[in-house]
């Protein structure tokens, strides 16, 4: 399954962002960074753990 990292990378970050703007919960501008450091295989991990759907970030070239 190949899934486009750079997508799913923006929304988990973005979703931590709001989490910690619009909600002030400061675990979530750390989960930002971790976001942002994440390798492709803690990043898919990260988006198991919050419940999202990889299928919905499945790429074109999904060769793999």
């Amino acid at each position: 399954m190949k899934i486009d990292i750079e997508k799913l990378r923006e929304d988990l970050k973005n979703d931590s962002l709001g989490a910690f703007f619009g909600g002030g919960f400061g675990g979530a501008l750390m989960e930002a960074a971790d976001v942002k450091h994440a390798s492709d295989d803690e990043l898919k991990e990260i988006a198991r753990r919050r419940g999202v759907d990889l299928r919905s970030y499945l790429s074109e070239d999904d060769d793999d």
